[in-house]
């Protein structure tokens, strides 16, 4: 539908509207309090305030101990809705836009902690300021050194503007694109450094109001598209039509919340999903990326992670363990994947050789990786018997595993203490239990591998300085 067939429809159901006369004061209230929420609750979502729907009611009864919300929002919810319960009042009159209004209307609005930034409120920016639009290119609002020139021109020209409709001139603009117009020209000058949005949604609806129009309410499902007309006029020479064609579909939704107030019907929303679900993504865009679930366990993905840093660790694991073998009568070392992935046995083999059987066994059963949930790799080195110690002689068994899980992975080795403030086991033990957990995505780093292979080296040693030492054996 073009914009003179939605003004023309306009019209018709203002018509209809004034058709009923003076409304009930059931009915009147209904409408007001309906529009006090909506435009408490879209107006400031849209800019960032973190109040739910039901919260915003809860302010707007005065209750503003909203737990778990910053005191900024729940002040700002309460001068807005003073502001536009005030305008909801007033109905018909007199439009007495003046710059005097305006930043009185931004001092109620607006509430900050920091004194260098409550010296700007209701006062015109001193410094320039921009946006970065849909296309994530910049646009530079008005200057400030502009700001109280452009905005005593605003001011002229709708007060004139609103003198031609009210005179019935014939070239009077309709009083919906007023509204419309002056809230694109008044976010163009963006006269201040914050709450630009809210007093240009304000304003705009003052001039309605004051034609007996309802208010517009911009819905925060709806913020996408309202900045993106906004910006393609601002930033790219685009179609004003479009933008007005939009906010005359919010004027008619308006409406017909009036007719059905009017008709006893339920004007009332179910609930704020929707602002809770932008709320929950707002704060989770905030964690680390690096967080975020990118793979589940399947047979690509092990073999993925297996020609990856699993191999690495296994490569540089295999020689350390073997350092030890002189020591030993029967010493004996196996890497085992369960669910039928794989098992190797290894004494003497060199790491690559031992990489290599192990990934063609675990190839030659990949139907039971992929039917398996999770995998566990465990790498173990025993050792018989010390060959120099006698009938005192004592073996050790040490290593470390892998748990792949569906969506992450867990390492588990053995760190011994350093500066000896653990207690040693009655077997000599002075290792603990240690674990590395992870997305499946995220690589243990050079740094974590050299870490748990430093730990699995000195720990074999340390058990093998303790019994001999206790022993009596050196």
């Amino acid at each position: 539908m073009v914009l003179k067939d939605l003004l023309n429809q306009v019209d018709l159901i203002q018509e209809k509207i004034d058709s009923f006369g003076k409304l009930s004061e059931e009915t009147l209230k209904r409408i007001t309090y309906k529009f006090r929420l909506d435009w408490n609750y879209h107006s400031n979502a849209i800019e960032g305030n973190s109040l739910t729907r039901q919260e915003t009611r809860s302010v707007m009864i005065n209750n503003i101990t909203v737990e778990g919300k910053p005191l900024k929002d729940v002040i700002e919810i309460r001068g807005h809705d003073k502001i536009i319960t005030d305008i909801l009042r007033i109905g018909k009159g007199e439009l007495n836009l003046s710059e005097k209004r305006i930043k009185d209307i931004h001092k109620a609005i607006i509430n900050e902690e920091t004194p260098d930034k409550q010296k700007k409120i209701g006062e015109w920016k001193t410094e320039n300021n921009h946006l970065i639009n849909y296309k994530g290119e910049k646009f530079d609002f008005v200057s400030h050194t502009e700001v109280k020139e452009e905005m005593h021109k605003l001011i002229n020209w709708v007060n004139t503007q609103y003198d031609l409709v009210r005179n019935k001139n014939s070239k009077a603009l309709h009083p919906g694109i007023l509204a419309f117009q002056f809230h694109l020209k008044y976010v163009s000058i963006h006269p201040f450094y914050d709450g630009n949005g809210r007093t240009a949604r304000i304003l705009s609806n003052l001039i309605l109001i004051n034609f007996g129009f309802p208010p517009v309410i911009i819905k925060i499902t709806d913020k996408e598209k309202y900045n993106r007309y906004l910006a393609d006029i601002q930033a790219y020479g685009g179609s004003e039509d479009l933008y007005l064609e939009f906010m005359c579909h919010q004027l008619l939704a308006s409406q017909q919340l009036v007719l059905d107030a009017i008709a006893g019907n339920d004007i009332e929303e179910a609930d704020d999903l929707d602002k809770k679900i932008l709320l929950l993504e707002k704060e989770l865009s905030a964690v680390d990326p690096e967080n975020e679930i990118k793979e589940h366990f399947s047979a690509e993905v092990f073999f993925k992670m297996y020609d990856g840093w699993i191999s690495e660790l296994l490569s540089e694991a295999i020689p350390i363990v073997k350092k030890f073998n002189r020591f030993f009568t029967e010493p004996g070392h196996s890497i085992v994947i369960n669910n039928g992935g794989g098992f190797v046995r290894f004494s003497e083999s060199d790491s690559k050789s031992v990489i290599e059987e192990l990934r063609q066994k675990c190839h030659a059963n990949i139907d039971n990786i992929r039917l398996a949930n999770e995998l566990k790799i465990s790498f173990t080195s025993f050792y018989g018997s010390l060959k120099k110690a006698g009938l005192k002689s004592f073996g050790c068994n040490y290593g470390f595993s892998i748990e792949l899980k569906h969506l992450s992975y867990i390492v588990h080795y053995d760190i011994f203490s350093e500066s000896g403030n653990k207690t040693i086991s009655e077997s000599g033990n002075k290792t603990i239990k240690e674990y590395t957990e992870k997305l499946l995505h995220q690589p243990l780093t050079k740094a974590e591998i050299d870490f748990i292979i430093k730990s699995l080296g000195n720990t074999i040693y340390e058990h093998i300085d303790f019994h001999t030492k206790k022993n009596g054996i050196r």
